[in-house]
């Protein structure tokens, strides 16, 4: 049976399970959306939980909603962009009752405001961390990644630091800073920092429904040439900026990084998305709904502001950087619907005194929201996006090797959702989505390069022999890179709510979705004449094109099974659902469960588990081809041109539609959720098993050439050359591409809040935070550095050794403290944020010195049993292995504290002050050549917000 043939059959048994429920009876709910002026507020979103059930009130502020019979119990929720939400519990005797809301204006004003993320039980996951409009505005954010940063575990950042380096986000997870300070295991720290690459492509962002896909990403060096984390990466030139360590923390001293500027590989880069007309954000790091598909870690759902809203100029500074940006929604006709539009302008220097390192974004966006309704209503919301940035390294002319690097990218994004609300007895509504984008990603750094008299050339890009040439030595060097992804998706849903029995209620929702991704970029421009790196091992690199690689195609089923019961007389709600997806040709499976009890009025425990898969992107599935460029004869005449001869045989080996299996994630999750007074909060622990994750490892290959002789050269002739008879055998290296990376990360998040405590007007938020990663490459690897096989006797039938990669683990304790004063007569919040680093951890584990295998001359693998690798027959094999250690970098706890202030003046003016690290907290460790430091220095910004109705 065909894979499609699967996914078929798994389609029509979903649909097929429709025809077996049975219909029902509705009540129908009305109201009426009014503002604190008693004005008709049109667009806000009515939900009924738990059935989960959604509609939207009209221009005149109605709203309908038919409720299924046997539901006793609702409760109704009720939001609008720049309005305070709203929670009403209501019975069956009140279903005929007309819902009056008044919803109030969101400010500070407010008896209430959140100040903080919070964590939730959504329909998207049991324990989702939302961030609405409010904490989004205390963040005094330049970025997404800034609002991020607020997460359990996360760090909180300089702002400055926030943009000039790309900025990922891993979720529940230990991926250890301290590998990277000096003293640390390199075999820990590639181990790791390739599982990190993993778990952060794995994240997928949503925006408004549409994802936005790093998948078709190709801004990446040839990882087949020197390695995933090798220095033939483009990056910004750290060299030429002075040493960040003592204003930014060592952590971020640098901003070139393992994989320097270069996006592919990676997740995407947070720095890009603005927050201006941001409404909401709801991160999922646990277990998420079946209707999500091609990830592994993570989701950030980010929903943008649809409806009128005042006219908004907002303006914020940080040591060297700026920020603008403008919004507005308005109302275009009652036909017509409504419109918003965003736009906002980044710019910043690392350094104002000499501007070398900066980056800047222009981002601009438009929503289009209509709605009418005849038998059925219809709600279409049309989004068009423009993004710029540019994150560069100028020319320094008093540095001397002429270094510079830029990395900018332009996108222009499409998405369209629409929703018809049907209300049939056999069927609720029906979601459609899309999205495209096209991107235009240019990278590029060079460097002069003088390191000796001349070089050779070789330019074949199959395989062959022939006469290469020679080149000066001194040149310079340049990457260049211009890649144009180009991301599609489509998803279409369908809901229905049934009734089991009395009291019981089953909502089902079917869907399928489709994935595009491709790059129609010029691709790799390099000249093989003035190369960055030459001849590492017999290999070099090669301009390519990315247009002539394949698109990816992604297709999914799911279903998904709401069900709302009771459990020993107790409210319990499951969410049970599964995925059916086709990723590169290989099919998966991906069942889902998320449970919610509630034994006790404001408490609820929760479970669940579910598995997701992350397909391969394109820089995975393409690293580039190998090219081993072996001299065969090397003649050379200063005098004579006629007299030089380099005669080179290029072995290619194909590096492209590797057949990379999707890497897969299994999540178990257990929490425990209360809403009481004084104290309210919530503590998860998870488990997550990652498996055949993308990693490069040292692969051998035998190439034999056939060898030449040259005749006498005589004066005015070319070189008479020929084949002598003979062949050698160079056995090579490469860094291939496979499935092989593999982690386990246990956690444990802690979030409490107290209510306010009123004579105080203060309120406290506290989250703790224990991850614990274990890493392993599981796929064997040739070892012929330092650690490894010291000698090859090739008179042996076992020539090389093959051997198990090195594992790690790190550990990460960190809690968060805040106190939350909030003023609403004077219109003002202070909020002081504390950090408590309690634990950085690593420990690498001893590597084996024994073989698990071994190549022939031939290239032909061969297992080995522990008994023989440790015999005398394969004494020759033996590595030198890596002894284990334990480090904790610092060795003891460390705190941070930051300050941030809002102030409204009336409705129209809004100042905010943000100081990280208030009390200037500097801890050091002694390196042996240096101290390094684990807080910035102090940093301010300011911030005016401006709206006009």
């Amino acid at each position: 049976m065909t894979h499609w043939t699967k996914l078929l059959l798994t389609a029509c048994s979903f649909l097929l399970m429709t025809a077996m429920l049975q219909a029902q009876s509705f009540y129908t709910l009305q109201g009426k959306i009014i503002d604190e002026e008693n004005k008709p507020l049109s667009l806000a979103t009515i939900r009924v939980l738990p059935a989960d059930l959604a509609t939207q009130s009209q221009t005149d502020g109605s709203f309908s909603l038919r409720i299924p019979a046997h539901l006793r119990e609702i409760s109704l929720q009720i939001s609008h962009v720049g309005k305070e939400p709203v929670s009403r519990a209501l019975t069956a005797g009140q279903y005929g009752q007309f819902q009056l809301i008044r919803l109030l204006t969101l400010s500070l004003k407010l008896t209430e405001v959140e100040v903080n993320a919070v964590r939730r039980n959504t329909a998207s996951s049991n324990s989702s961390i939302l961030f609405d409009r409010e904490a989004i505005e205390q963040v005094q954010p330049l970025s997404v990644a800034n609002v991020l940063n607020y997460l359990p575990g996360q760090t909180i950042l300089r702002q400055g630091v926030s943009v000039q380096g790309i900025q990922t986000l891993n979720l529940r997870s230990a991926t250890n800073p301290a590998t990277l300070l000096a003293g640390g295991s390199s075999q820990a720290r590639s181990v790791m920092e390739t599982q990190n690459l993993n778990e952060t492509f794995g994240l997928t962002v949503m925006v408004d429904g549409a994802p936005l896909s790093n998948n078709a990403n190709m801004q990446f060096s040839n990882t087949s040439f020197m390695g995933m984390f090798s220095s033939n990466n483009i990056t910004n030139p750290d060299g030429i900026l002075a040493d960040r360590a003592q204003r930014n923390g060592t952590l971020y001293s640098a901003y070139g990084g393992l994989y320097g500027g270069a996006q592919a590989n990676t997740g995407l880069d947070l720095r890009s998305i603005g927050v201006e007309s941001i409404e909401q954000i709801e991160v999922i790091s646990g277990v998420a709904s079946a209707r999500y598909g091609d990830y592994t870690t993570g989701i950030v759902n980010i929903d943008r502001q649809a409806g009128i809203t005042p006219l908004r100029l907002s303006l914020q500074h940080n040591d060297g950087t700026q920020l603008i940006s403008l919004s507005k929604g308005m109302k275009l006709t009652p036909a017509l619907g409504n419109i918003n539009i965003s736009m906002d302008y980044l710019h910043s220097n690392d350094d104002p005194r000499d501007k070398l390192k900066g980056f800047e974004r222009i981002g601009a966006g438009l929503i289009w929201t209509y709605q009418k309704r005849k038998v059925s209503a219809f709600k279409n919301t049309l989004s068009v996006n423009y993004n710029t940035t540019l994150d560069r390294t100028k020319l320094d002319p008093d540095e001397g090797n002429q270094r510079m690097a830029r990395f900018s990218n332009r996108s222009v994004n499409l998405s369209n959702r629409s929703n018809w609300t049907l209300r049939k007895s056999w069927i609720y509504d029906i979601e459609f989505r899309a999205s495209y984008g096209v991107t235009r990603s240019e990278s590029y750094d060079q460097w002069f390069l003088n390191s000796s008299s001349l070089i050779k050339i070789a330019e074949a890009t199959e395989t062959s022999t022939y006469e290469g040439r020679y080149g000066p030595g001194y040149y310079l060097a340049f990457h260049h890179i211009i890649g144009k992804p180009v991301n599609a998706s489509a998803r279409l849903q369908s809901n229905s709510i049934f009734k089991l029995s009395a009291g019981n209620t089953y909502k089902l929702s079917l869907g399928a979705d489709y994935r595009y991704n491709a790059n129609k970029g010029p691709g790799v421009l390099n000249d093989p004449a003035r190369p960055r790196f030459d001849d590492q091992g017999y290999k070099n690199d090669r301009p390519r094109s990315f247009d002539d690689l394949s698109a990816m195609s992604n297709i999914g089923f799911y279903v998904e099974n709401v069900f709302i019961t009771r459990f020993l007389q107790k409210p319990l709600q499951a969410n049970l659902g599964a995925r059916a997806d086709m990723q590169n040709g290989f099919f998966t499976a991906a069942p889902r469960i998320n449970t919610s009890w509630q034994p006790l009025k404001g408490w609820s425990v929760s479970l669940a588990y579910g598995i997701a898969t992350k397909a391969p992107g394109l820089s995975q599935m393409n690293p580039g081809n190998v090219y081993f460029d072996i001299p065969l004869l090397e003649l050379y005449s200063s005098t004579r041109p006629e007299h030089q001869l380099y005669l080179v045989h290029t072995e290619v080996i194909k590096q492209e539609q590797l057949n990379l299996r999707p890497y897969s994630s299994a999540t178990a999750e257990a929490g425990i959720s209360w809403n009481t007074k004084p104290i309210k909060g919530s503590l998860f622990y998870s488990n997550r098993i990652m498996k055949n994750g993308f990693i490069s490892t040292n692969t051998l290959v035998p190439v034999t050439v056939e060898n030449y002789a040259y005749d006498t050269p005589v004066p005015g002739e070319r070189i008479n050359y020929y084949k002598d008879g003979s062949k050698t055998t160079y056995y090579l290296t490469y860094s291939g591409m496979h499935n092989g990376s593999y982690s386990r990360s246990n956690s444990v998040e802690l979030i409490l809040r107290t209510n306010k405590i009123r004579f105080l007007q203060t309120s406290f938020d506290l989250n703790t935070s224990y991850y614990h990663t274990y890493y392993r490459n599981s796929a064997p690897t040739v070892d012929l550095g330092t650690t490894g096989q010291s000698t090859v006797d090739y008179s042996k039938e076992a020539v090389f050794g093959i051997y198990n990669q090195q594992e790690a683990s790190s550990t990460n304790i960190k809690s968060t403290l805040s106190a939350n004063t909030h003023i609403p007569a004077l219109r003002m919040t202070v909020v002081l944020t504390g950090e408590i680093f309690w634990m950085s951890r690593t420990n690498t584990y001893t590597s084996s010195i024994y073989p698990a295998g071994y190549l022939d001359k031939n290239g032909k693998a061969h297992s080995l049993t522990p008994g023989q690798a440790q015999s005398n027959d394969y004494i020759h094999l033996r590595r030198k292995g890596v002894e284990g250690g334990v480090r904790n970098v610092p060795s003891s706890v460390y705190s941070n504290m930051h300050l941030r202030l809002s102030k409204e003046i009336g409705d129209v003016l809004r100042l905010s002050f943000n100081a990280f690290n208030v009390f200037n907290i500097r801890p050091r460790l002694w390196g042996g050549t240096g101290y390094y430091y684990f807080n910035g220095q102090p940093s301010y910004s300011v911030a005016m917000a401006f709206s006009i109705k």
